[in-house]
């Protein structure tokens, strides 16, 4: 168990040394995009004739892109999680699990918990990577380019949001979850 532990630990760091430099790409991305439709604006072969919003879709989305920590951060605030989101070259959710834990206690909660905490900073990066994914898959639609609904990139973001504090999602579910007889 210990070993999968730290290899699903070691990819999550690995994700989170990769999500702000998607952030930063996609940030780029979207603003020279949108730079470049807002010149096309002007232009006799426009691309973008009949949906002049698309170029402004760009700018506003490279600004979120690149303080996507603070969204996330605000995010899960309004979800009542307060859960600090930094993307930067440290990772403040990873503990090291003990060698010498035992998956037991009192009752199932407590295994379910234990199993929750050790994977905590997985399940913490997933959730970032599932809100990011879901404002790209979020742009693609809005811009025409993908036949997927807005509301279900709003549903995958706020997935991505509850998945930013596991330990305290597992506690609220399993103090609400009535074993019915």
């Amino acid at each position: 168990m210990q070993g999968l532990v730290n290899l699903v630990n070691d990819l999550a760091l690995a994700m989170a040394w990769l999500l702000p430099m998607a952030c930063y790409i996609a940030a780029w991305i979207a603003f020279l995009t949108g730079a470049w439709g807002l010149w096309q604006q002007r232009q006799p072969q426009n691309p973008f004739v009949g949906r002049p919003w698309v170029p402004w879709i760009g700018i506003v989305l490279s600004g979120v892109f690149a303080t996507f920590d603070r969204i996330l951060t605000k995010s899960t605030t309004s979800t009542g999680l307060d859960t600090q989101v930094s993307l930067g070259a440290s990772v403040t959710g990873y503990t090291e699990a003990t060698t010498g834990s035992v998956i037991s206690g009192t009752g199932p909660e407590d295994a379910i918990l234990s199993i929750v905490s050790d994977f905590a900073l997985f399940f913490e990066m997933f959730g970032a990577w599932a809100a990011f994914m879901a404002v790209v898959a979020w742009n693609a639609s809005a811009t025409g380019k993908t036949n997927r609904s807005k509301l279900s990139c709003l549903i995958q973001f706020v997935f991505g949001v509850i998945l930013l504090n596991p330990v305290k999602e597992a506690t609220w579910i399993l103090s609400h979850w009535t074993m019915s007889g």
